[in-house]
């Protein structure tokens, strides 16, 4: 499948405090694995500029140690993300997944791979499908597309608009960003007429959001949005919401907004 997403579990084998956003070491550990995998696949992707084929999210489940760090706990779970939407790369990610490490080094800690699995079932952000099945009910007129629609942002959500920091998802924003992360790597185009049906059709409602603020280089903070956010088609179009649809499910896989690679805007559709 070209759309991955693969939950890797860990814990640690004695108490540690790590950095509270580990959003660079996952993805360091990622063009680790791409090298171990193709070194000149792991090279066209770390070197390449705009968009990439992949998401990372930080280390999940651990207990605050202060405002930017987080206590590891021997023998309790953790886990992080990383997902592809590009056939080598998702490729890469599942040989991985047949062959798992004993163990990551994350910013320093080891931790031990206790499981891999990118099953739905066996957990709500793993997942496995191709482009052509996720477009399928909606652009084959098989499914009738809802009026609203849900995201949850489970990383810091933020956007680049008119040279400034834009840390709330409005459905522009949000769907624009899937739209090109869609027609960059998908072999079914959609109309970038999108962003005006989202300008002119849909609103933000019943949002729940708080702003979080995460350490970036150079000692800076970005800051974005966490939490829920729902999207109303205020003048209800048949096919735009079934591109809007396809494109919330897509979430999954592509993440949304800026600096999805290491760690922010992971989101999915509730």
């Amino acid at each position: 499948m070209t759309l991955l997403s693969l939950i890797v579990t860990v814990r640690a084998a004695e108490p540690a405090t790590v950095p509270a956003h580990l959003g660079r070491a996952v993805h360091a550990l990622l063009l680790r694995w791409l090298d171990d995998h193709d070194a000149a696949l792991a090279r066209r992707w770390h070197e390449a500029d705009g968009l990439k084929p992949f998401t990372c999210s930080t280390l999940l489940g651990a207990k605050r140690a202060g405002p930017n760090a987080r206590l590891l706990e021997p023998e309790r779970d953790y886990w992080f993300r990383l997902t592809a939407f590009e056939p080598e790369v998702s490729a890469a990610l599942a040989a991985r997944a047949q062959q798992p490490p004993q163990a990551v080094n994350l910013d320093g800690a080891i931790l031990r791979v206790t499981g891999m699995t990118a099953d739905s079932a066996a957990h709500p952000w793993a997942g496995s499908a191709s482009f052509e099945n996720l477009a399928a009910p909606y652009l084959l007129a098989r499914q009738q597309p809802p009026r609203r629609l849900r995201l949850r942002f489970a990383a810091p959500v933020t956007f680049h608009q008119r040279g400034l920091n834009m840390p709330l998802p409005l459905p522009d924003l949000v769907f624009g960003s899937l739209l090109d992360r869609w027609n960059a790597f998908s072999p079914i185009a959609v109309s970038p007429e999108v962003r005006a049906f989202c300008a002119s059709s849909v609103a933000l409602n019943g949002f729940r959001l708080r702003s979080r603020a995460i350490p970036v280089k150079n000692g800076g903070l970005q800051i974005g949005a966490v939490g829920e956010a729902g999207y109303t088609a205020t003048h209800y179009d048949r096919y735009w919401m079934g591109v809007l649809a396809l494109l919330a499910d897509f979430a999954l896989y592509a993440g949304v907004g800026r600096q999805a690679t290491t760690g922010f805007g992971q989101a999915r559709r509730v």
